[in-house]
């Protein structure tokens, strides 16, 4: 019986591997430490070793950035993977490189009601644009449209590095503080891991109080403490995302649906805002009736990418 290998390389130093097969939706995930090259052959072929070798159909990867004329770099991990060299480690002739939120789309349309939440909107229209949006590592987009056979095409997308927009007075101070760290304030300088733990301190900056580092983590269990700094950090963060998400409703027409994911959403759970998010959602003027249609869904599903990874192989 032929396998497929699906591996996703964005959770941080780690890489997650699972085993699946065409047509069938893979089981759970295995979490791996992958700190180079050499760590990702050894891990590799450790875990088709313990399964006993399985003969391969092919092998998908996910990963943050972008595949280059066959080669795939990792940013922030120093590794590089080339098409060529992970075929002959492998003995596979298919091999696809992924952005993993491009992965994270193509789970979307094989979602169990139960894997999902609708935070706003009406119900969903057949056979219009989806769209997924999300702060993890960085501010994933993607998209899929539909081909009107009953599949779908992704579209990878960049959106998290378009320019963060000012709607409150707040939001300019804020801004302005990025502004003098980075240059260029990209929404994903606010919306994001990283970008809460920088709008939690440039809010010390601008309060003029003096700031320790502190990890996402640490400011959403402060959060959970009643620290206004970090709940106001998640209030600003969640709303720079909810007005993304109305903008990407409206430039994509997004009318299948938007959905909302990440790592520092899960990370929020019940300290997410939905009123506030729906009330920032909704701010669009003439075209809130537009967007008022479009439904929102927070996912629930745990490892989306190898669950997209799996739909190349049906």
């Amino acid at each position: 019986m032929s396998h497929v290998l699906l591996c996703d390389f964005t959770f941080g130093s780690y890489i997650k591997l699972a085993l699946g097969q065409p047509g069938r939706r893979p089981g759970p995930a295995t979490l791996h430490a992958c700190a180079d090259r050499d760590a990702f052959d050894r891990e590799v072929l450790g875990f088709l070793k313990e399964r006993g070798d399985p003969k391969l159909l092919g092998v998908a990867i996910s990963s943050r950035g972008w595949e280059r004329r066959g080669v795939l770099q990792l940013p922030g991990e120093g590794i590089t993977l080339i098409r060529d060299e992970v075929r002959d480690l492998l003995g596979v002739k298919r091999l696809n490189l992924v952005n993993n939120f491009v992965a994270r789309a193509m789970a979307i349309p094989h979602l169990k009601p139960s894997e999902r939440e609708q935070i706003c909107g009406e119900q969903a229209m057949e056979e219009q644009v989806i769209a997924v949006l999300g702060p993890h590592h960085g501010l994933g987009l993607a998209a899929l449209a539909p081909d009107g056979a009953g599949h779908w095409t992704a579209m990878p997308c960049e959106g998290g590095h378009s320019d963060l927009p000012i709607n409150t007075e707040r939001e300019w101070q804020v801004w302005r503080v990025l502004h003098n760290r980075f240059g260029h304030v990209a929404r994903e300088c606010a919306v994001s891991l990283s970008g809460l733990v920088e709008v939690w301190q440039a809010l010390h900056v601008i309060d003029q109080v003096s700031v320790a580092k502190a990890t996402p983590e640490v400011i959403v269990a402060l959060a959970r403490g009643g620290d206004p700094r970090a709940l106001e950090a998640i209030s600003l963060s969640m709303g720079w995302l909810a007005g993304m998400a109305s903008d990407v409703g409206l430039i994509l027409g997004a009318r299948g649906g938007i959905y909302l994911t990440g790592d520092l959403m899960d990370m929020l759970a019940d300290l997410f805002d939905r009123k506030a998010f729906c009330a920032r959602y909704l701010h669009k003027g003439r075209l809130t009736g537009y967007v008022a249609e479009i439904p929102v869904y927070r996912t629930l599903a745990a490892d989306l990418e190898i669950m997209g990874l799996a739909t190349l192989f049906d």
